[in-house]
């Protein structure tokens, strides 16, 4: 396996994933993964969307539950329990309560803004794209996060690679050099095969042309599954495709476990 680790794994509280807690443990143990961390979608305190991000309310029993899955399969699995969210200036204190009650918190900058459920799943305008790098640097600046999901996410249903992407991946390579942020080669929308683009045939992401101007930093990289069904966990294939995409740009990846 190239990477016996995965910080990035969901559960059914987002409301868009499916499978037990225990379901994707024993997935990863089949697998041979050494570290799973659960990191599903953080809670927003005063916005819901159940399709989207599990409920504020929810915080005390996924964080018991996971601990409880810690004791059972000790000496197993190392096991730990985090949240991917988005960064937005106004809801910092919110992060940091966040991170206090659990190991980690990934970055992952899905949505436009916080209470809302507009989101970057579109094809997207010049200064939407702009907005998306200023705030994923946001986010890198706060010190808050491990590491950054799919710094590509952005061009999941962009038709075309834009100057504005170009300039986006610029602040985010840039940004996540001067801060010394990890970025996650994001092989989640692997299993499901190349889509058709306006300029042909790709992976929404990882993105390429995006990766490339990622590749111009001393940026360190690692792999994330993104797992929302536990049969992702068993789809190490995925792995060795995401790094046969992107094997000639001479990125850096991380061999040994960050947390």
């Amino acid at each position: 396996m190239i990477q016996d680790f995965n910080y990035h794994t969901h559960t059914y509280r987002c409301g868009h994933a499916v499978g037990s807690d225990e379901e994707y443990v024993q997935a990863a143990i089949k697998a041979g993964y050494k570290i799973l961390g659960f990191s599903d979608h953080g809670p927003k305190r005063n916005f819901s969307n159940p399709r989207s991000h599990m409920e504020w309310s929810q915080i005390d029993e996924y964080l018991s539950s996971i601990a409880a899955l810690q004791e059972k399969y000790r000496g197993q699995i190392r096991l730990l329990a985090g949240f991917e969210t988005e960064y937005y200036p106004q809801l910092h204190d919110e992060k940091v309560e966040l991170k206090s009650r659990c190991d980690y918190l990934l970055l992952g900058q899905h949505s436009i803004v916080p209470e809302t459920t507009s989101s970057y799943f579109h094809n997207n305008t010049d200064e939407e794209i702009l907005t998306y790098g200023r705030q994923v640097c946001q986010g890198l600046e706060s010190g808050l996060f491990t590491y950054l999901c799919h710094p590509d996410l952005i061009m999941y249903r962009q038709e075309r690679f834009t100057d504005a992407c170009a300039q986006a991946a610029e602040m985010i390579g840039r940004k996540a050099a001067e801060t010394n942020t990890p970025l996650e080669i994001n092989v989640h929308r692997i299993a499901k095969g190349k889509s058709e683009y306006a300029e042909g045939l790709r992976y929404p992401y990882p993105n390429r042309e995006f990766w490339q101007i990622l590749a111009r930093y001393p940026v360190r990289c690692l792999f994330g599954v993104d797992a929302h069904d536990p049969s992702q966990l068993l789809r190490t294939e995925d792995l060795e495709i995401a790094k046969a995409e992107l094997e000639d740009l001479g990125l850096s990846l991380i061999e040994q476990p960050i947390l």
